[in-house]
């Protein structure tokens, strides 16, 4: 009974002090109840950074690259539909896109999303990333973002001269004609180049109809400015690919009309989990953007990529 008695006092002087503390901010004037948490009105950031991927993003080891994983993002979309406190999303987006399969999957889960979806581009939203802001209901981006680049690639390696010229040999066994379709150990023949092309202009077909749907706008129109070219920020705007130009507090400023929150909106952001590997990889980064700025590396390992 005593101990019982221990705990509701606890209980009370701790509500007390939390009571006192939210009252010495609100005279101080800088109490704002939607930064208060499981309260007030809040807007979700939620980053789609890097490389989109259906697979696990590792650890960012020193000199990786940074990626969006498809169930992360997902998850956090559909967390933040279901928190009664979240009334908009602003998706937080620099990524030059990704495979196929992943930007489809997120770019479905936008789409949708019951409640106000902004997509805020910051330095590049391009090609499949570009794909996932389409299906927001508005889409922001600096007058210098890189924007575009809506086309479809696929690339097979092939190295079967080199082993030639080294007098290694690889025998292949196999049951169907195509079963060793871009093979690195052969030329490829004329009839695969065409069956591969066929497959990737079916899914540029279907990347330029989503984008077409997803801006109200013309498939004919959107395929005339979909080859595979990149746009700034501002011209961007004046093709119809982005509603309007603009940074972090115009998208929050969007987001907030949208989802009808009165003042200042708190935000509730999707930060992930780092390790000791991830904060070395950040010290690491800045210590040698210097150099690294200047070096453009491609994805590896990937065939398909919007």
């Amino acid at each position: 009974m005593e101990t019982k008695w221990k705990v509701i006092i606890l209980m009370s002087l701790l509500v007390f002090v939390a009571l006192g503390i939210v009252g010495i901010i609100a005279l101080a004037g800088e109490f704002n109840k939607n930064e208060m948490p499981f309260f007030g009105s809040k807007i979700a950031m939620i980053p789609v950074k890097g490389y989109i991927t259906t697979e696990r993003c590792g650890p960012r080891m020193i000199g990786g690259t940074q990626c969006a994983e498809v169930a992360i993002v997902r998850d956090r979309i559909e967390g933040a539909e279901s928190d009664p406190a979240i009334k908009a999303i602003v998706l937080d987006i620099n990524s030059g896109g990704g495979s196929v399969v992943a930007t489809g999957e997120i770019e479905e889960v936008v789409k949708n999303c019951n409640k106000p979806v902004v997509a805020w581009i910051e330095d590049v939203g391009a090609s499949g990333a570009y794909y996932i802001a389409s299906a927001a209901d508005v889409i922001v981006a600096n007058r210098n973002s890189i924007i575009g680049n809506i086309g479809v690639i696929m690339t097979v390696p092939q190295y079967y001269g080199l082993l030639r010229m080294l007098g290694v040999n690889m025998t292949v066994i196999k049951a169907g004609n195509s079963k060793d379709i871009g093979s690195p150990y052969r030329e490829m023949t004329e009839g695969e180049k065409r069956d591969l092309q066929e497959m990737v202009n079916k899914i540029y077909y279907d990347f330029v109809s989503g984008v077409a749907e997803n801006r109200n706008l013309s498939r004919v129109y959107v395929e005339n400015i979909s080859d595979g070219s990149i746009y700034l920020g501002l011209e961007a705007k004046e093709l119809h690919l982005v509603d309007v130009l603009g940074g972090r507090s115009t998208a929050i400023e969007i987001a907030s009309g949208l989802g009808g929150i009165e003042g200042t909106p708190g935000i509730a952001e999707a930060r992930p989990k780092r390790n000791l590997v991830d904060m070395l990889s950040e010290m690491s980064t800045h210590m040698g953007y210097g150099i690294g700025r200047g070096i453009i590396s491609g994805y590896g390992g990937k065939i398909w990529e919007e």
